[in-house]
């Protein structure tokens, strides 16, 4: 036995950043910033709005959308940079708040860019050995809270946008590849934000409670159009497959042109590819459910469809899998 993804809900809260207002506090073009991107639009939770908070709003979603009896779910996965505190586990609380039954195990999975492969392949492990039979999976991640006000870069790229997945088990063999290289962990990273470099005097001065990130994007650029071809490669030799037997390839949305250079380098079809970072930006580990949402809801992706999913980026990290839809 294996996981079936069944369904996806999404929360985008209410506010935009569009490129006409970073033009206008960076004294740019809104031409240039998409130019520079390929994003038009991204979401920016409200002032106070915790990743817990977009998630549970996910979760409620999902259950009305797709009348979910909360008694099922047997195990809750939460999947985020950005958790209440460091102790207790943020998916607690989260179980008490959506009202979910305390015969359930709750676990909080710290990962972004590729949290989602992680996650899926975590909740492969609990259905296969028997732990859970119905697992709720959440994805939110705070990233325009930790970005400096002055850092045009990183805030024409993020977004913060939350998701939820029921993942129940089917017939199918699921395998997974995954990888990690710690040694570029500082080129993307949110400073002052923990026991190792905590800073108080940086973060009230900068007003940046949550930590402050920073991108070498040069180097995570490079890591990308290295890493991820391999990566492709690998998951498919594992599958015992070919990118032509692929219906559909769903990357994590890093950045558009990095999408383009690593489709171009893997020999994907251009018609196979979906980007929808244009749109929603990059919001972390929620970029993959997202654009499998919006895939849906587009007609581009349909229920028996073969698609490989593949994250990578902050650790680094990185993980693929190809899954029946």
């Amino acid at each position: 036995m294996a996981i079936s993804l069944d369904n996806i809900s999404v929360y985008l809260p209410k506010k935009q950043r569009t490129n006409e207002e970073l033009a206008i506090d960076f004294n740019t073009s809104a031409e240039q910033i998409f130019k520079n991107t390929g994003i038009k639009t991204r979401y920016v939770s409200a002032e106070g709005e915790l990743a817990s908070d977009m998630v549970v709003k996910a979760a409620e979603k999902l259950f009305t959308e797709q009348h979910i009896d909360k008694d099922s779910i047997d195990f809750l996965i939460f999947c985020s940079e950005g958790f209440d505190y460091k102790a207790p586990a943020t998916s607690c609380i989260i179980q008490e708040r959506l009202g979910l039954k305390n015969e359930i195990g709750c676990i909080d999975l710290p990962y972004g860019c590729s949290g989602y492969i992680y996650g899926l392949g975590v909740a492969n492990g609990m259905i296969v050995s028997g732990v859970a039979s119905k697992v709720l999976f959440l994805t939110a991640d705070m990233a325009t809270t930790v970005i400096h006000k002055n850092d045009l870069e990183l805030k024409s790229i993020f977004s913060d946008i939350a998701t939820a997945s029921l993942i129940t088990g089917n017939d199918k063999k699921l395998p997974f590849v995954f990888g990690t290289d710690g040694k570029g962990h500082q080129n993307l990273i949110v400073r002052y934000s923990s026991t190792r470099d905590l800073n108080a005097d940086f973060l009230k001065s900068e007003t940046l409670p949550y930590g402050h990130m920073t991108m070498n994007s040069t180097e995570v650029f490079l890591f990308a159009v290295k890493r991820v071809p391999i990566l492709i490669q690998s998951i498919l030799e594992k599958h015992n497959t070919a990118i032509d037997d692929i219906d559909l390839f769903v990357f994590h949305q890093a950045s558009f042109f990095m999408l383009d250079v690593v489709r171009r380098k893997c020999k994907i079809p251009k018609e196979k590819f979906f980007v929808n970072i244009e749109e929603y930006g990059n919001s972390v580990s929620s970029t993959i459910p997202v654009a499998l949402y919006d895939a849906e809801k587009k007609g581009v992706l349909k229920r028996g469809m073969k698609v490989l999913l593949a994250g990578f980026g902050i650790g680094y990290s990185w993980g693929a899998t190809i899954i029946d839809y």
